[in-house]
């Protein structure tokens, strides 16, 4: 049987994990795999100089859950040290599109895809977009989280039974807002830059000065992940790559490195 694991970065309240673990549950074994508190934009890292607490659970439909107190991607290392012969991971729903470069490396949930690819183990990370104000929140209303949930599972078979495209490590799936009537699946590259950053300072009811980093929207470029998600209500499906460096570049550096010496 094919044993699938399941891992978020918004801890086990997350609405899309359990609608997601019950459509994967048709596909295979599930084992749910969290942090045990809301982690989101964690990226890759993980716990090195912490002692991890575990606990084994069930989700509310009786599957084996493990919370744990680390990151994100911690969850790869701890799911493949309980579990033999996990198949897949696939992390989601993460309530938050991560589109774009930028948005990618900051993920958490994207976290957990790269670092089971670097494993060595096909992933995919799944995401929905959110109204700005849910951003973070465990409990971000989406009327659509049932079908996004069986669209996701579809694509996610199609990899079980098909395998990744070649030089493909794993893939990034994006959800709209809400869902149309019938939502393309379109291929798509991701944006470079989503937001301008920048530090906000602000004062607290003790008129301490604190600091806040904020960002500005940027226009998006048609044909990107970021735009067929945003802009067309589509949903989007960019390939993650972790070998990203070619020869020609390392050579193109061996060239500068030449001309210091």
């Amino acid at each position: 049987m094919i044993r699938i694991c399941l891992a978020n970065d918004d801890g086990p309240e997350g609405r899309g994990l359990e609608v997601l673990a019950d459509n994967l549950s048709e596909l295979g074994e599930v084992i749910v795999v969290v942090p045990d508190q809301q982690r989101s934009g964690s990226g890759k890292s993980m716990t090195l100089n912490h002692p991890l607490r575990i606990t084994e659970t069930k989700t509310n439909s009786g599957l084996t859950m493990l919370k744990h107190s680390g990151k994100p991607a911690d969850s790869v290392v701890i799911a493949t040290s309980f579990f033999d012969d996990i198949d897949i991971f696939v992390a989601g729903i993460n309530a938050g599109a991560n589109l774009g470069y930028q948005s990618m490396m900051t993920s958490g949930t994207v976290g957990i895809a790269m670092e089971a690819a670097i494993l060595g183990y096909p992933s995919v990370a799944v995401s929905m977009a959110v109204n700005p104000n849910e951003w973070f929140d465990n409990h971000a209303t989406n009327r659509d989280y049932a079908e996004m949930s069986k669209i996701a599972t579809c694509i996610i078979k199609g990899v079980i039974d098909n395998g990744l495209p070649e030089g493909i490590d794993a893939l990034n799936i994006n959800f709209p807002l809400s869902l149309n009537d019938n939502p393309e699946i379109i291929a798509a590259k991701p944006v470079r830059l989503r937001m301008s950053n920048s530090l906000e300072q602000r004062t607290d009811p003790n008129q301490s000065t604190y600091y806040w980093i904020d960002g500005k929207f940027q226009d998006i470029p048609e044909r990107t992940d970021a735009y067929i998600v945003l802009v067309e209500s589509n949903i989007s499906v960019s390939p993650i790559v972790i070998e990203t460096v070619k020869d020609e570049e390392v050579e193109r550096v061996k060239g500068f490195l030449d001309l210091l010496t």
